[in-house]
């Protein structure tokens, strides 16, 4: 895979030497394949493929969950207690980690507390904050690097998008070359951006952008980052620091910093953020709070 290559290899000559810890936590950015990684990983070693083999268990939150509970984690104890079918290891992988419930969490901790022989764990993790330090002490933590940007592009390109090389700096940059959220809102998000960077020279929010917003399964993934990129890069432009642009964000970052204070941009930019942060955590309406936010911009 694309940017594991020094990681599968300091892995596999720790397996190969019999020296490969129970218990592995991978952490890095989200994003940038490494429960894909995992899966590959473990195939190698179990030397079948992942979708029809019995010695591996893969452990994922619901869809319509925002954690991983208790009964996911016990059940490992009944994946761990059967013989090894094809290969003499098995690997379970925590896809993610972070995602774990407290009690989830305190379960864990007792499999790791007492690891069966031949029996890997894989946890990946996108924040270490939000694991446990007792479990983190009992894992191999291994750093996953952040991708390149031409790592990021071949990776799209080996996807079948193939962008227009502006767009392509654009993805790279909102998704901070985390090629997973490019891969699934890549055309979508570049399409928003743009008509919302029009819609506030026009001072009117487009018919199109509306009807996308107020879409039942429109991704708020893609009005969040809209947002949070919008104003990181206001901010910049008002020290200069901004030298590259999209779209007309030149144009609307010169006529907002000379009619407005930096303070008010900040004010604004503040308000914008945490009324996102409410919409999310208190599932408001999105389109009713991309038009306030739209009007703090402009009015």
């Amino acid at each position: 895979m694309i940017g594991f290559d020094s990681v599968k290899s300091a892995l596999l000559t720790s397996y190969q030497s019999q020296k490969l810890h129970h218990a592995i936590l991978l952490h890095g950015k989200k994003g940038i394949g490494k429960a894909s990684f995992a899966r590959d990983l473990a195939a190698e070693i179990l030397g079948n493929k992942i979708s029809s083999n019995p010695d591996l268990f893969l452990i994922e939150k619901d869809a319509e969950k925002k954690e991983i509970g208790v009964d996911k984690i016990r059940s490992i104890a009944n994946f761990a207690n059967q013989t090894s079918a094809i290969s003499a290891n098995k690997f379970i992988i925590i896809d993610s980690a972070c995602e774990l419930n407290k009690s989830a969490s305190n379960a864990l901790l007792k499999i790791l507390e007492e690891p069966r022989p031949n029996n890997f764990l894989i946890l990946i993790s996108h924040n270490l904050n939000r694991i446990l330090p007792t479990i983190r002490s009992r894992c191999h933590l291994i750093k996953v690097p952040d991708l390149s940007r031409q790592d990021f592009n071949e990776i799209l390109r080996q996807n079948n998008l193939n962008f227009a090389a502006k767009d392509l700096e654009f993805l790279s940059e909102i998704f901070d070359n985390s090629p997973a959220d490019a891969i699934a809102f890549g055309l979508e998000i570049t399409r928003f951006y743009e008509l919302f960077l029009r819609s506030i020279i026009n001072k009117k929010i487009s018919e199109e952008l509306l009807k996308k917003i107020a879409e039942k399964n429109f991704p708020f993934q893609i009005f969040e980052k809209s947002c949070e990129f919008f104003f990181n890069r206001l901010s910049k432009n008002i020290g200069n620091t901004q030298n590259n642009f999209y779209f007309e964000e030149e144009k609307i970052f010169t006529n907002l910093t000379r009619k407005l204070s930096a303070e008010k941009i900040f004010t604004i930019s503040d308000e914008s953020l945490n009324l996102l942060r409410k919409t999310l955590s208190l599932n408001l309406d999105k389109k009713l709070s991309f038009i306030n936010i739209f009007n703090l911009i402009c009015y």
